[in-house]
């Protein structure tokens, strides 16, 4: 626990036990045991709470995990007097031990911040929290920089999982952050009757700094989303002139593999077992074969029907490969002479 005097008081507490709450209490016994009760565990939701002699507001921001490349969410909780301002976290928060640099090392700030009001050292506090969040964006113009760069550069695969873990990141980020513009909306409304109408430009101002935030985020949305239609295009032609690729070479070797198939022993075997197939010849070339074998194309077997488009043949002659010469005759083409 930290507690800074000036002319307002700051007590800063950092993972709260029972004992540091039984403090806070002492230091304003108007308190809600609820509200007291809060500051024990994190909260589900922001929220804004305004009472007569105090203001409580519940504020989550956007962590970055380079284990998990998304935000996680942290949440600060203000209570607030005319005369204190005391903040409850729940680990170490790099914006609270900035704020506290400068109101320690920077006597201009120091006076800024607390020799006025609770309203302007919350106000600080709050600007602090935000500039935090906006350099917690760094990750994501970082990594939409990155997959643009590698856009084409025949990464499309890879560039899929880079484009997925920015996306989530995004996305994890709009949810932590964008309730938080109601909390300041809130506080927009809520200080003026707390304090006075003079202190509604200052948090005003930091609406309008977290509309900031949101607009750049949006921006990294539509931007990643239309990286994400062009990798997923270039992918898409890929895949395409790899089929198209394997539908030539299945074209061009289609016609040998047919006649391999064709002219191996259990083919032959099959071709033999039909009476309808088998008939003798005095032919001893393959070109004379086939147009025997076309010739005969009136012939029209029940299971068959009649043959009258091709006749392949074959004489296993030693002149061809595997031994075999082979001719086709069909009746597009004129006979062999």
């Amino acid at each position: 626990m930290k507690v800074i005097k000036h002319k307002i008081t700051w007590i800063d507490v950092a993972k709260p036990t029972e004992k540091d709450v039984e403090f806070i209490k002492k230091q304003h016994p108007r308190f809600h045991p609820i509200i007291l009760d809060e500051l024990l565990h994190p909260s589900a939701r922001a929220m804004v709470e305004r009472d007569d002699h105090y203001l409580f507001f519940v504020y989550h921001l956007p962590i970055y995990n380079e284990v998990t490349k998304t935000c996680r969410k942290s949440e600060i909780d203000f209570l607030i007097t005319k005369d204190m301002v005391i903040t409850v976290h729940y680990e170490d928060l790099e914006p609270i031990n900035n704020f506290l640099k400068k109101i320690t090392g920077d006597e201009h700030f120091q006076k800024a911040a607390m020799h006025e009001n609770t309203a302007k050292a919350t106000y600080y506090l709050v600007e602090e929290i935000l500039s935090y969040a906006q350099r917690q964006m760094s990750h994501i113009e970082e990594s939409v920089m990155e997959i643009t760069k590698e856009l084409f550069r025949r990464k499309e695969a890879a560039l899929l999982e880079k484009i997925s873990y920015v996306k989530r990141n995004i996305l994890d980020y709009r949810i932590i952050n964008r309730p938080q513009s109601i909390i300041l909306e809130s506080l927009r409304d809520a200080g003026p009757k707390f304090w006075d109408d003079k202190v509604r430009m200052y948090f005003s101002d930091l609406s309008g700094d977290h509309l900031k935030i949101m607009q750049q985020l949006d921006n990294f949305k539509e931007t990643i989303e239309s990286l994400e239609s062009t990798n997923a295009q270039l992918l898409t032609a890929k895949t395409n002139a790899t089929i198209q690729r394997f539908n030539v070479i299945a074209f061009l070797t289609f016609p040998i593999i047919l006649m391999i198939g064709f002219f191996t022993v259990p083919a032959i075997d099959r071709l033999l077992e039909s009476d309808a197939a088998f008939f003798e010849t005095d032919q001893t070339t393959a070109h004379g074969l086939a147009d025997e074998i076309f010739d005969m194309s009136d012939f029209e077997s029940p299971e068959y029907g009649k043959l009258r488009v091709c006749s392949v043949a074959g004489v296993r002659n030693g002149n061809g490969p595997g031994g075999w010469d082979i001719a086709v005759r069909n009746r597009h083409a004129p006979p062999a002479l």
